[in-house]
């Protein structure tokens, strides 16, 4: 990229001649980039044309909604269709829906606040709990990591047939590499995983057509599948629900929303918030009817068939696949592929995360070994130790990010339905009593669940005789619910103690940040006056919109 240049911008505000783009209604001398005689400043505002307005906010959607079918999504399928055939395919459903609805109000945080979840969160807490919720934050995005990590190990197993616990160690370097495309453009690294997750989303859909899908049973369990539901079931049900709307996504979109800048108005401000809100809606859909797949197969080739159906998981669910040659190469390619664009996305979680609690930034190469090397020590353990059971762990796995969603999902929820924040851009009464009731369903939930016999923690204490080992999970039991219901209405009903900044003031960003996802709007134009936005090397950090032109005119 060769030096800017300045060129004059005429006062414009004619809709009809630039498009619909914002100018400020004053003359100055913007750096203009010589290849695209693109300002380097540029803020997006509405074309005119719906479909150029919506590529242009394309993007961190899908970068988030790719862990939805990381390996973590696979085995929760495996196990519900397992065990219970289509009864929890509502589950999946309407926690396919919750998570579009979770990404919504990361989009109104962001574009609206210009704040991620960790930095609302950190400016509103006393330095105590900036610490504790730090913590809690940073230890889920490590745990999120581990069924990637053992999906990479498996794959190599499938490949190769390396043990386990080669793979697991590798995937530092198959990240490092990873990390090593992204650093050429985001973009050729979410193509390279779309493609790979597409070829594998294929083959899932394929072998689904040749097992006999039960339809009526299908539409059954996704109807109304929750009135066959048992005890037995909620492990399984707190696993799907971690596994789809896994809280470090909220940590993640919060950020990635802010790659799209806008003009600072009103009008142009609003329709940022529709186009990003609409944006999620197609991959949370896609990967519902991809894990939807997982599920029928499971259903109709694991269960009635497998001596023990819950242990069944992805060491081994390609060997049911009846029709489909080449199968364990492929889900081989879709754990890769899926482990390792988690990988990445979990890599950039924790890195806001760090930077809004704490306000440091670590370089990403090194935030990928750190949390590589936590995640790859009980995962080398395990496999190496326990191979049998990387499936049981990574079942864990899903049902403790379930039970950590509330810590993100609260307050996210109290902060977007505050009057006190928001403002005027609050949502209506009624969605906000909705939102809150919500986030009580959440985590009373994850607080039976913790406790019920089925639920996966403790409540095997309560179907065996009382004794000494007994006694003391039943009192980790208790503190640990104490902890967790003390947290939680803590956290609501905390008075906000911080202000969302104004509207029109654009919030200063440093250089290197949020710089994750490239705009989906050069594939339909040159970057000029056609539309396109240019990309974040070439933004400078501006204090307000008044300091410059944001937007082209048609020369």
């Amino acid at each position: 990229m060769g030096e800017l240049n300045t060129s004059l911008v005429r006062q414009e505000n004619d809709d009809s001649t630039n498009g619909g783009r914002y100018v400020e209604p004053f003359q100055s001398e913007v750096p203009r980039d010589p290849e695209s005689n693109a300002p380097s400043f540029y803020r997006w505002s509405p074309s005119g044309i719906w479909y150029r307005d919506l590529l242009h906010f394309v993007g961190p959607g899908w970068f988030v909604c790719i862990a939805y079918v990381d390996p973590g999504n696979y085995q929760a399928d495996i196990q519900a269709g397992a065990t219970s055939r289509y009864n929890l395919l509502w589950t999946l459903w309407w926690s396919s829906l919750l998570s579009i609805y979770v990404q919504v109000l990361c989009v109104r945080l962001a574009v609206y606040g210009q704040v991620t979840l960790a930095e609302v969160q950190s400016a509103d807490s006393s330095k105590a709990m900036r610490y504790l919720n730090w913590a809690i934050a940073e230890f889920t995005a490590v745990i999120t990591d581990l069924p990637e990590v053992i999906g990479i190990g498996i794959a190599f197993n499938v490949f190769f047939g390396w043990p386990y616990y080669v793979g697991v160690i590798l995937s530092l370097l198959t990240t490092m590499s990873f990390l090593a495309v992204a650093s050429y453009g985001i973009r050729i690294l979410e193509v390279i995983i779309v493609v790979f997750v597409g070829i594998m989303s294929i083959a899932l859909w394929t072998e689904m057509s040749f097992v006999g899908v039960e339809t009526g049973e299908l539409w059954r369990g996704w109807i109304y599948g929750f009135v066959d539901v048992t005890s037995d079931d909620i492990f399984s049900i707190t696993g799907i629900l971690g596994a789809i709307v896994m809280p470090h996504n909220l940590y993640l979109h919060t950020a990635a929303c802010q790659t799209r800048r806008v003009v600072r108005e009103e009008i142009p401000v609003k329709e940022a918030v529709r186009w990003s809100s609409l944006e999620p809606v197609l991959p949370v859909l896609v990967s519902f009817f991809v894990n939807m797949a997982v599920i029928a197969i499971a259903a109709e080739t694991v269960n009635g068939t497998a001596d023990e159906p819950e242990k069944v998981g992805l060491t081994d669910f390609c060997y049911y696949f009846q029709k489909l040659k080449g199968g364990c190469v492929l889900w081989g390619i879709a754990l890769l592929a899926a482990g390792q664009s988690s990988a990445i996305t979990t890599t950039y979680t924790g890195q806001y995360i760090m930077d809004g609690f704490l306000h440091m930034r670590l370089p990403t190469w090194a935030r990928a070994v750190l949390t590589r090397l936590v995640a790859i020590a009980p995962c080398v353990i395990v496999s190496a130790a326990f191979p049998t059971k990387l499936n049981h762990m990574v079942n864990i796995v899903n049902a403790a990010l379930s039970f950590l969603l509330p810590f993100a999902f609260t307050p996210l929820v109290k902060y977007t339905t505050s009057v006190e924040y928001m403002g005027r851009y609050a949502p209506p009464l009624w969605e906000r009593y909705l939102l809150r009731g919500a986030a009580v369903f959440v985590y009373l939930l994850n607080a039976v669940s913790l406790s019920i016999t089925g639920g996966g923690f403790f409540g095997f204490i309560f179907k065996e005789p009382m004794s000494v080992k007994n006694g003391f999970y039943a009192f980790l039991m208790a503190v640990i619910q104490a902890f967790y219901f003390w947290w939680n209405l803590y956290t609501m009903m905390k008075p906000i103690s911080t202000k969302m900044m104004p509207l029109e003031e654009e919030r200063p960003y440093d250089e290197a940040e949020f710089a994750i996802t490239s705009d989906f709007g050069d594939l339909i134009g040159d970057g000029n006056a056609n539309g396109c936005c240019a990309r974040r090397s070439q933004m400078s950090p501006i204090e307000r919109d008044s300091d410059l032109a944001v937007s082209l005119i048609d020369e």
